[in-house]
């Protein structure tokens, strides 16, 4: 996640070494925020899940997988996963690399891709794809605001809260232009779920003026 979204400073204190600085972003199941590994000295993107109740238990068991499964993840266009862990609350955390730059969805509001600038985006997702296809795993997610873009134009695949194993769902995640028909009808998804949404994308950052 990128330091260019801040919503003010604050003086959370999570996990006992990381100081929240903003919030860079809020879903219905996590939050995103800016904070200071006090340990380590360094910035880091921190995700931490706000769900309880009943639905509390799978959900914190699918957010703990979610880490694990990034963490193993190690690609040059995939952001990298740092640590696990459970705040003063019993809500679970993991951080990441925090990220300069904006999503692709924000990129094309700054201004028009040439052809060249979105083919080296699309290059760099379809690399980041290619690892967890060949983990037999699918994204199902790869739209504008899962794709980052630095500060240097390269690509960033973020947000692996919808990742699976390829093979039957049951249920449909995703942005909905970018989710491919198989889903819609529940059949069995592969890494051509991901290349679908791939071309869905290089459409779009070719067609924003």
């Amino acid at each position: 996640m990128g330091e260019d979204r801040q919503d003010g400073p604050t003086t959370e204190r999570i996990g006992g070494r990381y100081r929240v600085e903003a919030e860079l972003g809020r879903g219905g199941m996590a939050r995103v925020m800016r904070a200071w590994d006090e340990r380590a000295e360094r910035y880091v993107a921190l995700k931490q899940l706000l769900i309880s109740g009943e639905r509390g238990a799978t959900l914190r068991a699918m957010f703990e997988r979610e880490f694990h499964t990034l963490a193993t993840l190690e690609h040059p266009h995939i952001v990298r996963a740092y640590d696990y862990g459970v705040d003063e609350a019993a809500q679970p955390f993991y951080t990441m690399e925090l990220l300069e730059g904006v999503d692709s969805r924000e990129r094309t509001r700054a201004g028009t891709l040439d052809v060249t600038q979105v083919c080296l985006l699309l290059r760099d997702c379809a690399s980041a794809l290619s690892l967890l296809h060949s983990r037999r795993l699918v994204h199902r997610d790869v739209s504008p605001r899962n794709v980052w873009v630095t500060p240097n134009g390269r690509a960033k695949l973020i947000d692996f809260g919808t990742l699976v194993p390829m093979g039957a769902q049951t249920r449909i995640a995703g942005t909905p232009p970018f989710v491919p028909p198989e889903a819609y009808y529940a059949q069995p998804l592969d890494g051509r779920c991901d290349l679908y949404a791939l071309g869905a994308l290089g459409y779009f950052l070719l067609t924003q003026n």
